[in-house]
């Protein structure tokens, strides 16, 4: 079951000139095959296609058409985990390290961003900084904690007061941290912008064509889908919380064992003609996040931790009261705004890895074969460098963080 999203809806209604895509159909032929047409692999796409590389993406459905056009359009720098937590857990040096890819992630994001904006193509991108809230008081220590390190480690971060957040958050937050580089997008806008920018550059790509088989030897890959095969030299899975799914049809079921699909929901208000967030905010470990866009319209999501158990395991694109409520008690309660009417609810599903990091590189087991994927609901923080990163592997190239997310850490357990 599905749900469509404030984004998707949006995009759609402002008819917006858009490319028709067919289906993949009879037998064709190309150096790099693509699954997936979300944000990584339009960008594996964009980065293969602007290497000379003939590049083809296969698309079940259309671009955008799951978690990357049905998130909150946050780009923040970082792992899900805090930076206190991801260098307890990963060492310091580690945590730097990666930190400092999501950074040149989101220097890309607004390469391409500004791109876009110079052929007419709005994508909503936005750099305004935000807010990291402390829901309780032992949060608020570990934000403090983590922009210490952080500006020890030469980035900015700034703690803020609770006397100092928006007004009306100021009852029900302690305080936190303000994260001055981190930006927003429209991201069914950014990642449609994106396919035209791999289309572009000579890319193609086949929407409504779901691979049903995949069969691989020394020479490469054959991909089925219900109307045509697609023979490649090389293949980049690139379908996040489905590359379970899709392992299955390469006999890597261990996948299942470190990708948990996680369901994410969010609701879009009615515009409200107060201004009371001056930029995007998270708060109880990035479990509650919200934004208010131009137009004075809230987009509110979160809150799953007050239902792990539907939550959890899932592939299902629809929003359900368990979560639902709290979202409505967020905008209701929290802002006081009592008489603001919800207009969208929606859902979409992150892949969720067990150490919180995404799986990049050569598919451990299956020749000519590569993953991209596993988030933990900060793609937008790292795919378009992990596209690059898996790009750059696929074409032999030698890259410095080819073995910052090896997904051999899972394989070897």
């Amino acid at each position: 079951m599905t749900s469509t999203s404030f984004w998707q809806a949006e995009f759609r209604a402002a008819n917006i000139p858009y490319v028709t895509r067919n289906s993949l159909e009879g037998a064709q032929e190309t150096d790099i095959a693509v699954v997936g047409a979300g944000i990584t692999g339009v960008s594996a796409a964009l980065w293969l296609a602007r290497a000379g590389v003939d590049v083809r993406v296969l698309e079940a459905r259309s671009v955008a058409a799951a978690a990357s056009g049905r998130n909150g359009g946050f780009i923040a720098n970082g792992t899900t985990e805090s930076y206190a937590a991801a260098t307890a857990r990963h060492g310091r040096e580690r945590a730097r390290h990666m930190w400092a890819f999501s950074v040149a992630n989101h220097a890309y994001a607004a390469q391409f961003a500004q791109e876009l904006e110079e052929q007419g193509w709005h994508c909503g991108y936005q750099r305004n900084g935000s807010y990291k809230l402390a829901a309780y008081e032992g949060e608020l220590e570990l934000i403090i904690q983590s922009a210490l390190l952080l500006n020890e480690d030469g980035w900015e971060v700034q703690v803020v007061q609770s006397g100092e957040l928006p007004e009306r958050l100021r009852k029900a937050y302690y305080g936190g941290a303000f994260y001055p580089s981190n930006g927003e997008i429209h991201p069914v806008r950014f990642v449609t912008g994106l396919a035209h920018l791999a289309e572009q550059a000579g890319a193609l790509l086949y929407e409504e064509s779901p691979v049903i088989a995949i069969a691989t030897n020394a020479d490469g890959v054959l991909l089925t889908t219900p109307k045509g095969t697609l023979r490649a030299r090389k293949l980049i899975l690139a379908t996040n919380a489905w590359l379970p799914e899709i392992g299955k049809l390469l006999d890597a079921d261990w996948l299942a064992r470190c990708i948990t699909p996680t369901r994410g929901q969010i609701i879009a208000t009615e515009p409200i003609p107060e201004r009371i967030l001056p930029c995007p905010c998270s708060a109880d470990q990035s479990y509650q996040y919200w934004r208010q866009l131009p137009d004075g319209l809230l987009i509110v999501g979160g809150w799953r931790n007050r239902s792990f158990e539907t939550e959890f395991h899932t592939l299902d694109e629809t929003p359900n009261n368990s979560v639902q409520q709290h979202l409505d008690n967020f905008v209701h309660e929290t802002l006081d705004l009592p008489g603001t009417r919800i207009e969208t609810r929606w859902a979409g599903i992150m892949g969720f890895t067990t150490d919180s990091l995404p799986l990049v590189g050569q598919l451990p087991g299956v020749e000519n074969c590569f993953v991209c994927g596993g988030y933990t609901g900060h793609g937008n923080a790292f795919a378009i460098n992990s596209a690059k990163l898996v790009s750059d592997l696929v074409m032999g190239k030698t890259n410095v963080d080819a073995e910052l997310f090896d997904p051999g850490r899972f394989r070897e357990r």
